[in-house]
Order: C-alpha cells, then sequence, then structure tokens
C-alpha cells in the first residue's frame, strides 16, 4: 500500500463477482452528499443556517468500451442486468494498481441503464447507477461507502494457508469504533466452496491478536463468479484493526484455490 496522489488508471471497478477494469474508461463521480436542510430564522439569524439532512451516495456513471464477447464481454454482463441490483466495489489504487489497505467505495446500487453510443468512431457504453438501492443489506450504513481494501484480487490456493499478516489500523483517530459496518467479498474464480471472514484485532499490526471473526460469509461456491455483503450491526464494537481470513476446509469446504477481493467499510462514530 502506497500513499500520495495518483490517478484513474490506477481504479478498478468489480460488479457481481466480475471484473469490468478491463472495459472500462472512468466510473464516478463517486459521491458521498448530504442535503442541506435550511433551519434559517429569518426574523434574527443574520446569515443561512443549514443542517446536513439525507444522505444520497452513488457511484455515477460507468463509462466503457463496447464489447460482445460471449459470457464476459461488457454486453452480456451489464446490459442484461439494467434494472437490478449490483455489488459493485472500486478499489482506488496508488500509483499502481490497487493493494491491501487501498481505500475502497462499496455498495449495493441499481443499475440504472445500459446505453451504447459513437465517441470519435469507436463504440462505447455507458451504465447509469441511482443511488443506494432501497432494499440494500448497506441501507443502515448510508453514511459510509469509503472503507479499506482488506484483500486485492489475487490467487490464494490451500497450499498457502490461512492469513498469518498483520492486518490494517482503521482511519479514526480512536483505537475502536461502536456502530459496526458491512463486509464485501467479489469472487471471481475457484474450484469449489469455502468460507471468508474478517477478524479484528486491539493491537493492529501483531498477527497473532487477531482472535475474534467479526464477519463471515458462511460456505460459498467460488466455481462461479459471486460477491455479498454481510452486516455486521450497528452496536457492534470493533477493534482497532482488521484483516481477511479464509478458511478451505470449514463446513465441509471444496476448493483449493480461490481468486478474490475484500474490502470492509467501517462506520466511524458520529459526534
Amino acid at each position: 500500500m502506497a500513499v500520495g496522489r495518483t490517478k484513474q488508471k490506477y481504479w478498478r471497478v468489480y460488479a457481481n463477482g466480475y471484473d469490468l477494469s478491463g472495459y472500462s474508461r472512468s466510473i464516478g463521480p463517486l459521491a458521498l452528499e448530504y442535503d442541506e436542510a435550511d433551519l434559517t430564522a429569518y426574523m434574527s439569524d443574520v446569515v443561512k443556517g443549514y443542517l446536513p439532512n439525507m444522505c444520497h451516495i452513488s457511484p455515477g456513471t460507468l463509462n466503457a468500451v463496447f464489447d460482445n464477447t460471449a459470457t464476459t464481454g461488457l454486453y452480456a454482463l451489464t446490459q442484461a442486468t439494467a434494472g437490478s441490483s449490483r455489488n459493485l466495489m472500486v478499489p482506488i489504487g496508488i500509483r499502481a494498481a490497487p493493494a491491501d489497505g487501498d481505500p475502497v467505495f462499496c455498495g449495493q446500487f441499481y443499475q440504472d441503464s445500459f446505453n451504447v453510443t459513437e465517441d470519435g468512431g469507436a463504440v462505447t457504453a455507458t451504465i447509469q447507477y441511482s443511488g443506494l438501492a432501497a432494499d440494500a443489506t448497506t441501507k443502515v450504513y448510508a453514511q459510509q461507502p469509503w472503507g479499506i481494501l482488506l484483500h486485492a484480487k489475487a490467487i490464494r490456493t490451500e497450499a498457502t494457508g490461512v492469513n498469518t499478516a498483520a492486518g490494517f489500523l482503521n482511519y479514526s483517530a480512536s483505537a475502536t469504533t461502536t456502530q459496526g459496518g458491512y463486509f464485501m467479498y467479489q469472487v471471481f474464480a475457484g474450484d469449489g466452496t469455502l468460507t471468508l471472514s474478517v477478524q479484528d484485532s486491539d493491537d493492529w499490526d501483531d498477527p497473532a491478536d487477531y482472535d475474534i471473526t467479526v464477519a463471515t460469509t458462511g460456505l460459498i461456491n467460488c466455481a462461479v463468479p459471486t460477491s455479498g455483503v454481510i452486516a455486521v450491526p450497528t452496536t457492534t464494537t470493533l477493534r482497532e484493526g482488521l484483516r481477511w481470513q479464509i478458511d478451505f476446509n470449514a463446513g465441509g469446504g471444496t476448493a483449493t484455490t480461490v481468486t478474490f477481493a475484500c474490502a470492509f467499510m467501517r462506520i466511524y462514530d458520529q459526534t
């Protein structure tokens, strides 16, 4: 994980277990905006006063290159799902491809449209996403689409075993938070079933201290692209560090290899 400024060429776009990055030109704006409630008392206030009202979250518009390759092309992956909810993950790589610990934008959004047009002779597609889906698991966490990429897209095998590395410190000044969050995973390929999870720690850079599981997928089938969101209740205290974990054998798991990415969106205490 690097720090500093970056460019959009290092972003990636994942949706429902598919990597759309190879077709994507841009996406955005990745919006987190509050409506303004005008609470000005006109008889006595000398300036207008506002308080933040409802929160609006949206990934904006995906601009992409049209491709009709069967099963894996942009046309096959997105035109048929217009009007459907998508588990969307946008990792932000810092001057390189996304790495563990990088910022990430996640949420469940409806794909509102699939439009094809011409741009300088090239055939392109624009895909508009709505705000947060009204029936989304993440609706109760509407104030936080941003989180930490715990595991950048990569292959893991049974031979490499469990994760024994340290995780990542939260971005807050406090050591712990008390309002839960949500875990999103994107599984791109695999050869069977396994379990993914998130562990926390009160000593974020000590690998041996990650002893509590705060979110788990249960047994998932990795043989087909899939994704999901696991909500951690808004009353849950999370310690300062978070890391991904994998179990190839729990619950009768059969996988020996999997390619996946996962992230956690921690809800910071509001004051």
